[in-house]
């Protein structure tokens, strides 16, 4: 990276860990949570070792740290410890994530919203390293997704392993904050997780972010929020439950609201489990800002009534402005039969309270007690958890590049809204990708040839080889930086009605129109494009492809803008913020005989801070 941009720069520090057994974690409750030390010895004396053990090692670290390179501290930050779990476990957007087990694999299904392929699925053998296997909706007859709004789209889904079979339940949102959303909620089988999928069955309308809970009797039931339109009453009234016949293939029966949550309100996202005879009821309340909790209520009954968790929420960041983990929230649960249990939920790493990743998929660790109740290990959100126990995958995810030479497109490209297979062409000319443009632009809510993938990383670079010949005005092909239709950055190629050819950098303008931050002329001839972010700022560079050095164009751009709280912080009337910050190809003209741009290559860089400002 120039020296005239600023170098990385990466953050330290060391909290202190209190060391705490399995046996006495449930029995002690420290006075930051409400309870008292006084219990046996042993336990007392292991506290204090705990601490003890927690100094040296800051200190030990700290001389570490004073003799080591800096590549050898930027390792340091970008490695887990051995035999830990680092959190996020999916950087990236990847809100709402549900996780199940068959087997000795473990799966993991997160939102998608108003992005193509939908709903993506994660595998793993060691509850540390995830790969995306696939999308459970790649076939727009089970999501029309046409014209949907940002942020809406698919919401918040459900994944289950019983019987057999992989159960997905999902909620098609439509509509927007300002006039309304209409949830529709549907459920699909499969016998792998990467399908086919079963016909869609629509189960109701009756509010967001459904889920399917199995009984030990056989019997099937559908959650989801119970949401009103009538006034004088909550819109997240509570969490409604109804019996499913898979036989009949539709609910049976009546639905009840069975909890309406606690005072902190927005109950949503429940999910179901069962243990000794006992249901237990997990929902998100607060809202997914920085109010976000997890709390949990348990009855006897699966009709109820539900008494709520004593020491609610049992996990949230919203008491708690300086953990660099925030937002923390939508759970789902698995028991791992060991006496450990584990959470998979969203947060988020903001720096100066944005969020240019979105909403990411975070692991906690809990335990069963005495009591009955389930705690967890940290009610706040962590960074590292002690290993499970399970055998370590040999799978690590490699460096993004796409040399266009496979005959399908990499799984980590996405579209937005709708497949674009007919604008993307990997065959007419070999290791290359052809785009054929639209009269869709990234501000259209149409059909933009935009061919992104999730930016996983505050410190990244992305960079591409383009050739893209413009005849005529109003025709454009670059690298965009993109959060939705009113947030990104274009980097792109143009025949300028003043300088001829031409490279300039586009952002989002107030009006329909885009705001030009800079343009320069260049030669025709094949272009490098490239985009750095330092976490902070995005700074775009060009080079002809026989350059030897890398051209700025433009300032410093602020990267977070492309966040979810920048969205609810400017727009108005106020709109919702719940995806991520993707980075990818973007191809415009009015005219169906336009030019099409070539790519030959993409390529995708990134690491990470250790702790966020």
């Amino acid at each position: 990276m120039p020296s005239e941009y600023g170098a990385h720069k990466f953050v330290s520090n060391y909290g202190l860990k209190p060391v705490l057994s399995g046996e006495s974690f449930c029995r002690i409750r420290m006075p930051w949570e409400g309870g008292k030390i006084g219990v046996r010895r042993r336990q007392f004396i292991e506290f204090v070792t705990g601490i003890v053990v927690s100094l040296v090692g800051i200190r030990l670290r700290a001389m570490e740290d004073a003799y080591a390179s800096e590549s050898q501290k930027r390792e340091r930050v970008m490695k887990p410890s051995w035999k830990r779990v680092k959190n996020p476990i999916i950087p990236g957007f990847a809100p709402d994530p549900a996780i199940c087990r068959r087997g000795d694999e473990f799966f993991i299904v997160t939102s998608s919203f108003q992005w193509w392929p939908a709903l993506p699925i994660y595998r793993s053998r060691d509850l540390r390293n995830w790969e995306l296997i696939g999308y459970a909706i790649t076939d727009p007859s089970y999501a029309n997704l046409s014209r949907i709004g940002d942020s809406a789209g698919i919401w918040a889904p459900s994944l289950t392993y019983h019987d057999g079979l992989f159960w997905l339940v999902y909620c098609i949102a439509s509509g927007s904050r300002q006039h309304g959303y209409e949830c529709m909620n549907f459920l699909i089988t499969a016998k792998e997780p990467t399908g086919p999928w079963s016909e869609s069955v629509h189960l109701n309308s009756s509010g967001n972010d459904p889920s399917l809970f199995h009984d030990d009797d056989g019997r099937k039931y559908v959650l989801c929020t119970d949401f009103r339109i009538s006034p004088g009453i909550p819109a997240h009234a509570g969490v409604l439950l109804q019996e499913y016949s898979h036989k009949e293939r539709r609910l049976i029966g009546s639905a009840k609201n069975i909890w309406t949550g606690t005072e902190l309100g927005i109950p949503e996202g429940a999910k179901m489990f069962k243990r000794r005879g006992i249901y237990y009821l997990m929902i998100a309340e607060g809202g997914t800002g920085y109010g976000h909790a997890v709390t949990m209520a348990r009855s006897r009954s699966i009709w109820g009534p539900y008494e709520p968790h004593p020491e609610n929420p049992i996990l949230t960041a919203r008491d708690d402005p300086k953990n660099p983990i925030q937002r923390a929230g939508h759970a789902d649960m698995l028991d791992l039969g060991n006496g450990r249990v584990v959470l998979v939920y969203l947060a988020s790493r903001p720096i100066n309270r944005r969020s240019m990743l979105g909403r990411e998929t975070f692991l906690a660790s809990a335990r069963w007690c005495e009591d009955g109740w389930l705690r967890l290990d940290s009610r706040k959100p962590i960074f590292e958890l002690p290993d499970f126990g399970l055998p370590e995958s040999s799978f690590e995810e490699p460096p993004f590049r796409d040399d266009f030479d496979a005959p399908n497109l990499q799984l980590e490209w996405n579209t937005l809204r709708q497949p674009m297979d007919d604008l993307f062409d990997l065959k007419s000319r070999p290791s290359w990708l052809v785009l054929t443009p639209t009269a869709s632009f990234l501000s259209s809510i149409e059909r933009p040839c935009l061919i992104a993938r999730r930016v996983r990383h505050h410190i990244f670079t992305a960079k591409t080889l383009m050739e893209f010949e413009p005849n005529a005005p109003e025709q454009f092909a670059g690298l965009v930086c993109y959060y939705d239709t009113r947030r990104w950055y274009f980097l792109l190629r143009l025949l300028d009605v003043r300088l001829g050819n031409a490279i300039a950098l586009w952002t989002k303008g107030a009006s329909v129109k885009p705001k030009e931050l800079a343009i320069e002329p260049v030669k025709r001839g094949p272009l490098l494009l490239r985009v750095d972010c330092d976490g902070h700022h995005l700074q775009f560079y060009y080079a002809p492809s026989n350059a030897q050095e890398w051209r700025q164009i433009g300032e410093p751009q602020d990267a977070l803008i492309l966040s979810d709280e920048y969205v609810e912080e400017v727009d108005k009337p106020p709109t919702f913020g719940f995806t991520g910050a993707f980075v990818g190809l973007h191809c415009y003209a009015r005219e169906k005989s336009a030019p099409k741009a070539a790519f030959d290559w993409f390529e995708y860089q990134g690491e990470e801070m250790e702790f966020w400002r």
